[in-house]
């Protein structure tokens, strides 16, 4: 793997992103574990409080925490700027978890007025990466992915907002009879368009060269990236509230960045240096694939072609179960790996032999997560379109198999971690 080298002292401890990474797996298996247990839920109307704890469970738990836990890795690595505070980075974290834990278990039950307290409480740990992510940024070079950063950043607070009205109105009727599902629905795409497609389009933009051994974007598709979500996500977010216009227009220069994103991506594969594509690999590319469809589903349901909750949940899974799911699960094999080898074997270079951090990991496992993960979202996306239950029960059992496949895959590379602490006890025990 060809991530590179990170200046001494630039980069927080291993352990501050691990914590975030880990805490973000559990989310997603107990994620795919709920398709299974939620199959009548979901064979019925999106808006039911235990799907809105099985989205939370997605959304925070697994797709945030990710990001802001490799945020903490890729920022000094990629943006080449230290990070603001590790402290607060470590004190965050016990916010966020604490919130997310408490948000969903109130969504599952469907005490509103409890679900307040958790909210306050994952705002924090959000205002928290907010402002240290924005200090650390301050003086980056105004690259592409800074950017693309920094555009997430303002989509997560805004998101945030939203989320609080929302949370609120549950409780004390804040919003009219008529404007609750427009919110909702400007809620679900500010996180999605505004907070993690930025924020992935960025860290593709320099990690995906890396891997593949190829060019940033440049021309037309890294243009159509950064002005199509620029323009298209406050033009969507403003349509879904008040104008169907101002939706479609938003949403066509959406799928301009999606299709600049497709484009740039097909060029580096055709391009590339590194003929082999390992499953790290496979999995991004799947989720790029998955993107189009997710896109074409968006627009149908822009532009009133398509409707109900069937067109809309499988709009959803392939969005976040497909896409933005495959894409991190592929990264996370790429970096989890880097940042246990980093820890344990990076101080042992010159010393002796040590492993590449490719060899961290299970192939084979990861190749059978590929299958079952891969599957599972194509299943669930159709068995939602046709509301079956017993099919959306199936499709949650691949995806629960293929998440513990990956929980695997990755316990192989953090297996390597208890070794060096053995190393260390046997080290000291020697000095003494």
């Amino acid at each position: 793997m060809s991530l590179p080298h990170p200046a001494p002292g630039r980069v927080p401890e291993a352990t501050v992103p691990l914590r975030y990474l880990v805490a973000a797996v559990l989310a997603f298996v107990l994620a795919a574990a709920g398709v299974v247990g939620l199959a009548r839920e979901l064979a019925g109307h999106y808006y039911h409080p235990r799907l809105a704890a099985l989205t939370h469970t997605v959304t925070l738990g697994w797709i945030t925490l990710t990001i802001m836990g490799a945020s903490y890795q890729l920022v000094p690595m990629v943006l080449e700027r230290p990070i603001w505070s590790e402290r607060l980075a470590r004190w965050q974290f016990a916010a966020l978890v604490a919130g997310v834990v408490g948000l969903v278990a109130h969504f599952y039950i469907a005490e509103f007025s409890g679900m307040l307290w958790a909210a306050g409480v994952l705002a924090a740990g959000i205002v928290a990466h907010v402002v240290n992510m924005a200090a650390s940024l301050r003086g980056a070079r105004p690259t592409f992915t800074a950017r693309l950063f920094a555009l997430g950043l303002a989509g997560l607070a805004l998101t945030l907002g939203f989320g609080v009205v929302l949370a609120v109105d549950r409780v004390v009727g804040l919003l009219p009879g008529a404007g609750f599902f427009p919110a909702l629905h400007a809620h679900f795409h500010l996180a999605l368009l505004g907070w993690v497609v930025p924020v992935v389009f960025g860290v593709a933009a320099r990690v995906y060269p890396m891997f593949l051994l190829a060019g940033e974007p440049a021309g037309w598709p890294g243009r159509a990236q950064l002005w199509g979500l620029l323009l298209g996500v406050p033009l969507l977010t403003l349509g879904l509230l008040a104008s169907p216009l101002l939706a479609r227009l938003g949403a066509l220069a959406v799928a301009a960045a999606v299709l600049g994103h497709a484009v740039w991506v097909l060029q580096i594969v055709r391009a590339r240096r590194r003929p082999a594509l390992d499953w790290g690999l496979r999995f991004v590319l799947t989720g790029t694939a998955l993107l189009l469809p997710a896109t074409a589903l968006g627009l149908g349901l822009a532009f009133d072609v398509l409707g109900g909750p069937r067109p809309a949940l499988a709009y959803a899974v392939l969005a976040l179960g497909g896409w933005v799911s495959l894409t991190i699960v592929g990264m996370m094999l790429k970096i989890v790996p880097f940042l246990v080898w980093y820890r344990v074997y990076a101080p042992e270079v010159g010393r002796g032999t040590v492993p590449t951090p490719g060899r961290l990991g299970r192939p084979a496992l990861e190749g059978l997560a590929w299958w079952l993960l891969t599957g599972g979202v194509l299943g669930l996306a159709a068995a939602l379109a046709a509301g079956h239950a017993a099919w959306i029960r199936a499709a949650g059992a691949a995806l629960a198999l293929g998440a513990l496949a990956f929980v695997a895959t990755l316990a192989t590379a953090l297996h390597h971690l208890s070794s060096r602490a053995a190393r260390a006890r046997a080290a000291g025990a020697g000095a003494r």
